[in-house]
Protein backbone atom coordinates (compact mmCIF):
# COMPACT_ATOMS: atom_id res chain seq x y z
CA UNK A 1 0.00 0.00 0.00
CA UNK A 2 2.86 2.13 0.89
CA UNK A 3 5.27 1.28 -1.91
CA UNK A 4 1.66 2.32 -4.33
CA UNK A 5 1.43 5.29 -2.76
CA UNK A 6 4.75 6.54 -2.93
CA UNK A 7 4.80 5.43 -7.11
CA UNK A 8 1.53 7.18 -7.42
CA UNK A 9 3.15 10.49 -5.95
CA UNK A 10 5.93 10.13 -8.22
CA UNK A 11 3.73 9.82 -10.98
CA UNK A 12 1.97 12.52 -10.35
CA UNK A 13 5.11 14.86 -9.82
CA UNK A 14 6.72 13.69 -12.91
CA UNK A 15 3.27 14.72 -15.03
CA UNK A 16 3.29 17.90 -12.91
CA UNK A 17 6.81 18.87 -14.11
CA UNK A 18 5.99 17.87 -17.72
CA UNK A 19 3.31 20.23 -17.90
CA UNK A 20 4.26 22.82 -16.58
CA UNK A 21 7.19 22.49 -19.07
CA UNK A 22 5.12 22.20 -21.82
CA UNK A 23 3.18 25.70 -20.65
CA UNK A 24 5.93 27.60 -20.24
CA UNK A 25 7.66 26.71 -23.45
CA UNK A 26 4.49 27.62 -25.45
CA UNK A 27 3.55 30.78 -23.06
CA UNK A 28 7.11 32.25 -23.88
CA UNK A 29 6.94 31.60 -27.53
CA UNK A 30 3.46 31.64 -28.42
CA UNK A 31 3.51 35.45 -29.53
CA UNK A 32 5.63 34.75 -33.00
CA UNK A 33 7.37 31.82 -35.08
CA UNK A 34 9.87 29.64 -33.69
CA UNK A 35 12.40 31.08 -35.45
CA UNK A 36 12.37 34.21 -34.37
CA UNK A 37 11.96 33.32 -31.07
CA UNK A 38 15.26 31.81 -31.26
CA UNK A 39 17.45 34.99 -33.22
CA UNK A 40 15.32 36.53 -29.53
CA UNK A 41 17.78 34.71 -27.20
CA UNK A 42 20.55 35.11 -29.22
CA UNK A 43 20.23 39.09 -29.63
CA UNK A 44 19.10 40.32 -26.60
CA UNK A 45 22.31 38.39 -24.22
CA UNK A 46 24.29 39.90 -26.79
CA UNK A 47 23.10 43.31 -26.85
CA UNK A 48 23.71 43.43 -22.92
CA UNK A 49 26.94 42.42 -23.42
CA UNK A 50 27.85 45.03 -26.50
CA UNK A 51 26.93 47.58 -24.01
CA UNK A 52 29.13 47.09 -21.16
CA UNK A 53 31.71 46.54 -23.63
CA UNK A 54 31.25 49.90 -25.27
CA UNK A 55 31.03 51.54 -21.54
CA UNK A 56 34.45 49.63 -21.14
CA UNK A 57 35.87 51.37 -24.20
CA UNK A 58 34.77 54.58 -24.02
CA UNK A 59 35.83 55.02 -20.05
CA UNK A 60 39.60 53.27 -21.53
CA UNK A 61 39.68 56.01 -24.09
CA UNK A 62 38.79 52.88 -26.80
CA UNK A 63 41.69 50.99 -25.85
CA UNK A 64 40.95 47.24 -26.12
CA UNK A 65 41.67 44.34 -23.47
CA UNK A 66 40.84 40.97 -23.54
CA UNK A 67 41.32 40.13 -19.59
CA UNK A 68 38.42 42.78 -18.50
CA UNK A 69 36.42 42.04 -21.58
CA UNK A 70 36.55 37.88 -19.81
CA UNK A 71 35.51 39.62 -16.76
CA UNK A 72 32.21 41.24 -18.02
CA UNK A 73 31.38 39.00 -20.61
CA UNK A 74 31.50 35.46 -18.49
CA UNK A 75 29.20 37.64 -15.61
CA UNK A 76 27.10 38.92 -18.16
CA UNK A 77 27.05 35.67 -20.10
CA UNK A 78 26.52 33.66 -16.85
CA UNK A 79 23.66 36.56 -15.66
CA UNK A 80 20.92 35.00 -17.88
CA UNK A 81 20.07 32.17 -16.11
CA UNK A 82 19.63 34.82 -12.85
CA UNK A 83 17.30 37.01 -15.47
CA UNK A 84 15.98 34.25 -16.86
CA UNK A 85 14.58 31.97 -13.73
CA UNK A 86 14.35 34.86 -10.99
CA UNK A 87 12.35 37.31 -12.75
CA UNK A 88 11.12 35.06 -15.22
CA UNK A 89 9.19 32.94 -12.39
CA UNK A 90 7.70 35.82 -10.70
CA UNK A 91 6.76 37.14 -13.81
CA UNK A 92 4.77 33.94 -15.03
CA UNK A 93 3.00 33.91 -11.34
CA UNK A 94 2.13 37.80 -12.35
CA UNK A 95 0.20 36.36 -16.09
CA UNK A 96 -0.92 33.69 -14.38
CA UNK A 97 -3.28 35.68 -11.73
CA UNK A 98 -3.76 38.94 -13.90
CA UNK A 99 -3.24 38.44 -17.69
CA UNK A 100 -5.05 34.98 -18.03
CA UNK A 101 -6.44 34.77 -14.93
CA UNK A 102 -5.80 30.90 -14.09
CA UNK A 103 -3.78 31.21 -11.37
CA UNK A 104 -6.93 30.06 -8.87
CA UNK A 105 -7.12 27.00 -10.87
CA UNK A 106 -3.73 25.79 -10.62
CA UNK A 107 -4.19 26.21 -6.80
CA UNK A 108 -7.56 24.30 -6.46
CA UNK A 109 -5.36 21.11 -8.59
CA UNK A 110 -3.90 18.61 -6.69
CA UNK A 111 -0.47 19.26 -7.45
CA UNK A 112 2.57 21.09 -5.37
CA UNK A 113 2.45 24.69 -6.64
CA UNK A 114 6.22 24.50 -5.66
CA UNK A 115 6.55 21.04 -8.22
CA UNK A 116 4.68 23.27 -11.02
CA UNK A 117 7.10 26.23 -10.49
CA UNK A 118 10.23 24.28 -10.97
CA UNK A 119 8.79 23.09 -14.00
CA UNK A 120 8.09 26.30 -15.53
CA UNK A 121 11.64 26.84 -14.80
CA UNK A 122 12.85 24.48 -16.72
CA UNK A 123 12.19 25.86 -20.59
CA UNK A 124 13.73 28.89 -18.71
CA UNK A 125 17.26 27.16 -18.21
CA UNK A 126 17.28 26.21 -21.58
CA UNK A 127 17.17 29.23 -22.77
CA UNK A 128 19.62 30.77 -20.77
CA UNK A 129 22.29 27.94 -21.77
CA UNK A 130 21.67 28.94 -25.20
CA UNK A 131 22.06 32.92 -24.11
CA UNK A 132 25.36 31.74 -22.58
CA UNK A 133 26.44 29.83 -24.79
CA UNK A 134 26.19 32.37 -27.41
CA UNK A 135 26.92 35.35 -25.64
CA UNK A 136 30.97 33.40 -24.91
CA UNK A 137 31.24 32.75 -28.77
CA UNK A 138 30.43 36.17 -29.42
CA UNK A 139 33.14 37.07 -26.76
CA UNK A 140 35.58 34.47 -28.01
CA UNK A 141 35.32 35.48 -31.84
CA UNK A 142 34.74 39.12 -32.12
CA UNK A 143 36.29 40.26 -28.73
CA UNK A 144 39.11 37.99 -28.57
CA UNK A 145 38.00 36.90 -25.14
CA UNK A 146 41.00 34.43 -23.47
CA UNK A 147 38.74 31.58 -22.85
CA UNK A 148 41.07 28.69 -24.40
CA UNK A 149 37.89 25.73 -25.13
CA UNK A 150 40.45 22.86 -24.67
CA UNK A 151 41.67 23.90 -21.43
CA UNK A 152 37.96 24.83 -19.90
CA UNK A 153 37.23 23.48 -16.46
CA UNK A 154 33.80 21.64 -17.44
CA UNK A 155 33.49 19.55 -14.52
CA UNK A 156 33.62 22.89 -12.49
CA UNK A 157 31.60 24.11 -14.94
CA UNK A 158 28.98 22.00 -15.42
CA UNK A 159 29.00 21.97 -11.27
CA UNK A 160 28.48 25.56 -11.26
CA UNK A 161 25.57 25.77 -13.58
CA UNK A 162 23.60 23.38 -11.92
CA UNK A 163 24.16 25.32 -8.61
CA UNK A 164 22.97 28.37 -10.77
CA UNK A 165 19.44 26.31 -11.53
CA UNK A 166 19.08 25.47 -8.38
CA UNK A 167 19.77 29.16 -6.75
CA UNK A 168 17.60 30.89 -9.52
CA UNK A 169 14.98 28.72 -8.90
CA UNK A 170 15.15 29.10 -5.11
CA UNK A 171 15.17 32.88 -5.31
CA UNK A 172 12.14 33.19 -8.27
CA UNK A 173 10.10 30.94 -6.19
CA UNK A 174 10.65 33.32 -3.14
CA UNK A 175 9.77 36.35 -5.33
CA UNK A 176 6.80 34.47 -6.79
CA UNK A 177 5.35 34.28 -2.93
CA UNK A 178 6.46 37.90 -2.28
CA UNK A 179 4.27 39.05 -5.26
CA UNK A 180 1.16 37.10 -4.64
CA UNK A 181 1.66 39.35 -1.54
CA UNK A 182 1.61 42.66 -3.16
CA UNK A 183 -1.49 44.60 -3.91
CA UNK A 184 0.35 47.71 -5.62
CA UNK A 185 3.78 47.88 -8.12
CA UNK A 186 3.90 43.77 -7.89
CA UNK A 187 5.39 43.98 -11.67
CA UNK A 188 8.88 45.88 -10.40
CA UNK A 189 9.66 43.64 -7.81
CA UNK A 190 11.13 41.06 -10.31
CA UNK A 191 13.22 43.49 -12.37
CA UNK A 192 14.37 45.97 -9.36
CA UNK A 193 15.60 42.41 -7.10
CA UNK A 194 17.41 41.10 -10.19
CA UNK A 195 19.11 44.63 -11.09
CA UNK A 196 19.79 44.99 -7.54
CA UNK A 197 21.56 41.80 -7.33
CA UNK A 198 23.56 42.30 -10.24
CA UNK A 199 25.13 45.08 -9.03
CA UNK A 200 26.13 43.70 -5.52
CA UNK A 201 26.98 40.13 -6.57
CA UNK A 202 30.35 40.56 -8.85
CA UNK A 203 29.11 40.12 -12.09
CA UNK A 204 30.43 43.39 -13.98
CA UNK A 205 33.21 44.47 -11.10
CA UNK A 206 34.80 42.47 -8.70
CA UNK A 207 33.14 42.89 -5.48
CA UNK A 208 35.92 44.24 -3.26
CA UNK A 209 35.66 47.06 -4.98
CA UNK A 210 32.30 47.77 -3.14
CA UNK A 211 31.90 49.47 0.07
CA UNK A 212 33.74 47.25 2.81
CA UNK A 213 30.92 46.58 4.94
CA UNK A 214 28.79 45.73 1.43
CA UNK A 215 31.41 43.52 0.47
CA UNK A 216 31.02 41.06 3.69
CA UNK A 217 27.51 41.74 3.40
CA UNK A 218 27.78 39.63 -0.65
CA UNK A 219 30.34 37.10 0.80
CA UNK A 220 26.74 35.62 2.46
CA UNK A 221 25.11 35.26 -1.09
CA UNK A 222 25.85 32.41 -3.20
CA UNK A 223 25.69 34.03 -6.37
CA UNK A 224 28.81 35.55 -5.59
CA UNK A 225 30.70 32.57 -5.33
CA UNK A 226 29.05 30.97 -8.40
CA UNK A 227 29.88 33.50 -10.49
CA UNK A 228 33.76 33.68 -9.19
CA UNK A 229 33.59 29.97 -9.82
CA UNK A 230 31.89 30.18 -13.45
CA UNK A 231 35.26 32.83 -14.16
CA UNK A 232 37.55 30.07 -12.76
CA UNK A 233 36.20 27.40 -14.87
CA UNK A 234 36.37 29.27 -18.13
CA UNK A 235 39.47 31.68 -17.54
CA UNK A 236 41.58 29.76 -14.98
CA UNK A 237 42.31 30.31 -11.22
CA UNK A 238 44.28 33.33 -12.40
CA UNK A 239 41.19 35.61 -12.80
CA UNK A 240 40.86 34.86 -8.75
CA UNK A 241 43.88 37.09 -7.79
CA UNK A 242 40.77 40.35 -7.85
CA UNK A 243 38.46 37.89 -5.38
CA UNK A 244 38.89 37.65 -1.52
CA UNK A 245 39.04 33.88 -1.35
CA UNK A 246 41.98 32.63 -3.14
CA UNK A 247 40.93 28.82 -2.82
CA UNK A 248 38.83 27.17 -5.02
CA UNK A 249 37.60 24.36 -3.03
CA UNK A 250 36.71 26.99 -0.17
CA UNK A 251 35.00 28.64 -2.45
CA UNK A 252 32.65 25.15 -3.88
CA UNK A 253 32.47 24.63 0.04
CA UNK A 254 30.96 28.03 0.95
CA UNK A 255 28.71 27.87 -2.13
CA UNK A 256 27.13 24.54 -1.17
CA UNK A 257 26.80 26.09 2.29
CA UNK A 258 25.28 29.42 1.31
CA UNK A 259 23.15 27.91 -1.51
CA UNK A 260 21.32 25.26 1.15
CA UNK A 261 20.96 28.18 3.79
CA UNK A 262 19.31 30.37 1.55
CA UNK A 263 17.61 27.84 -0.70
CA UNK A 264 15.80 27.31 3.17
CA UNK A 265 15.41 30.72 3.52
CA UNK A 266 13.54 30.78 0.12
CA UNK A 267 11.39 27.79 0.85
CA UNK A 268 10.29 29.69 4.11
CA UNK A 269 9.74 33.13 2.80
CA UNK A 270 7.30 31.34 -0.45
CA UNK A 271 5.12 29.02 2.54
CA UNK A 272 4.71 32.21 4.61
CA UNK A 273 3.61 34.58 1.56
CA UNK A 274 1.29 31.60 -0.22
CA UNK A 275 -0.16 31.67 3.69
CA UNK A 276 -0.44 35.39 3.82
CA UNK A 277 -1.44 35.55 0.18
CA UNK A 278 -4.41 32.90 1.20
CA UNK A 279 -5.90 33.79 4.04
CA UNK A 280 -6.49 37.59 2.30
CA UNK A 281 -8.11 36.32 -0.67
CA UNK A 282 -5.63 37.41 -2.44
CA UNK A 283 -4.39 34.07 -5.10
CA UNK A 284 -6.70 35.34 -8.00
CA UNK A 285 -7.04 39.43 -6.96
CA UNK A 286 -5.32 41.32 -9.84
CA UNK A 287 -2.46 44.21 -8.86
CA UNK A 288 -4.62 47.38 -7.53
CA UNK A 289 -7.77 46.06 -7.33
Amino acid sequence: MIQSTSLSWQSNTWRTLWAATRLEWQAQGNWTNPWFFLLLLIVKPLVSALVLVFMYWVISGFRSHGGIFGFLIVGSAAWSFVEQIVAGLSRAVLDDREQYAMLKYVYIAPQSFIIFLIGRSVPRMLAACISFVTTLGFGIGVLSVPIDVRQVHYPLLLFALVIAFVISVALGIALAGLTLMLKRNAWLLPDATVGALYLIAGTIFPITILPAWLEKLTLALPLVYWLELVRRALLGDAVGAAFPIASTSAIIMLLLLTTVVMSALCLATFCLSDYIARERGQIDRATGD
